[in-house]
């Protein structure tokens, strides 16, 4: 235990002997660090909903008959609609506190990751990350505070997904970090931060409360987009056949989508082959179809105009059926889907943030107040997220002339309506 405080008294010593920069530059570093671990392990529940309705989107519209015409030649345009309703889970997810416990905080502390310690020669520590260990003391007391119902911590027990709406705050507990640093273990301060504060000097002891009292009193999460349905168009083109192959072609030129999407590109080629070719009496037509599709995404997001760039690749492979009576084409097909999204995101600190931590005046609306533009270090986070799906799709098609129409309905993690209209050009 005496080891243990010695490195601690040495981290927070060193801390302040070795790395003199503004306290307010402490606490912007500590803020951008602590907002980026909240973001982290929050960021795939947080789109997983998106994730879902765009693999769900995306695959759909494929087909609107399982035949394959041997004729020779042709060629039919459709454009297709799909519209979804997202339901009530999957606007809300249980988020993760940023925190490690007492074990991994001395763990961490005597790694040597973020301080190399010499007992023998304070003097010759080596301070590797100073902001890395502010933040480590404050995730540890941060797991101490959230069980504590008198800390003044709270953590929302559930938070908006992309597609919810609930303002959710973490709020923190300063006056709680300051007495766990402060005050005497008998008086419930920390066994190890509170041991070593007594023995630093006064100017030490002040510049310590200094960082955690210039701490933001909470962190947000994200919003949401308040999103009740999920609409999507695509043109593609069907073309046939060659050895009982039709080729579907899928594009959408770079646009600007709306506001959550931002500017969008869509493309998407597949094939499909009939199974009749080889199971002539076949009591329906069937074929199989594999499709590959790839998007992009570019966004500007929020007040502080955060970057996001992702770039996305879809399988999907299905078999078809299909039966024509009385002039109407029944179908159906069962698909296995799969989608990866990889995401770079640039982002600031939030402007209620930045006016805690005084980068931007309190009392201003004003879109470029005196201080602007506040924060002017980005911080970058690279997520990759991943779904795979199952499903069942079941419609049908009637035909007037070169024209035809569909209506199809998909059961699956997302359920979704197709309907469209193509025509056929040859």
């Amino acid at each position: 235990m005496k080891v243990i405080v010695k490195l601690v008294v040495l981290c927070v010593f060193g801390i302040t002997l070795y790395a003199q920069p503004n306290q307010n530059d402490v606490n912007i570093e500590v803020t951008r660090r602590v907002s980026l671990e909240l973001l982290g392990p929050n960021s795939g529940p947080f789109m997983q909903p998106l994730t879902e309705t765009l693999n769900a989107t995306a695959n759909a519209r494929f087909f609107r008959t399982a035949e394959i015409p041997d004729t020779g030649l042709y060629i039919r345009a459709s454009l297709g609609g799909m519209v979804g309703f997202v339901r009530d889970n999957q606007k809300t997810y249980t988020p993760v506190a940023p925190v490690i416990s007492d074990t991994a905080f001395l763990n961490l502390i005597s790694s040597g990751n973020l301080v190399q310690i010499n007992l023998f020669n304070p003097a010759a520590t080596v301070i590797r990350d100073t902001t890395g260990l502010v933040v480590a003391i404050m995730k540890y007391l941060f797991w101490k505070g959230l069980k504590d119902p008198t800390s003044g911590f709270d953590f929302p027990k559930d938070a908006a997904t992309v597609y919810g709406n609930l303002d959710r705050k973490f709020v923190i507990g300063k006056e709680y970090l300051t007495k766990q640093i402060t005050a005497p273990v008998d008086s419930g301060g920390d066994i190890y931060l509170s041991n070593i504060y007594k023995l630093l000097s006064p100017a030490l002891q002040t510049s310590i409360l200094s960082t955690v009292t210039g701490l933001p009193n909470y962190l947000t999460l994200a919003k949401g987009a308040n999103v009740n349905t999920v609409m999507a168009g695509v043109p593609q083109f069907e073309i046939g056949s060659l050895y009982g192959t039709e080729l579907l072609v899928r594009f959408v030129p770079p646009i600007k989508y709306d506001t959550v999407v931002g500017k969008f590109a869509f493309w998407g080629i597949g094939l499909k082959h009939s199974i009749n070719k080889y199971w002539k009496n076949a009591p329906i037509n069937l074929s199989t179809q594999l499709v590959y599709q790839g998007s992009t995404i570019e966004n500007s997001v929020g007040a502080t105009n955060s970057q996001l760039k992702a770039i996305t690749s879809i399988y999907g492979i299905n078999v078809q059926g299909s039966k024509e009576w009385k002039g109407w084409n029944f179908y159906g097909g069962f698909s296995y889907e799969t989608i990866k999204i990889h995401t770079d995101f640039t982002y600031y600190l939030p402007k209620e943030l930045q006016r805690q931590l005084g980068l931007l005046p309190l009392d201003s609306d004003d879109p470029r107040p005196p201080m602007y533009p506040g924060d002017q270090k980005p911080q970058y986070a690279n997520v990759t997220f991943t779904d795979n799906a199952v499903k069942l799709t079941m419609g049908v098609c009637r035909k007037f002339g070169p024209f035809g129409v569909f209506l199809d309905y998909s059961i699956t993690k997302f359920n979704i309506f197709t309907f469209g209209i193509d025509y056929a050009i040859l």
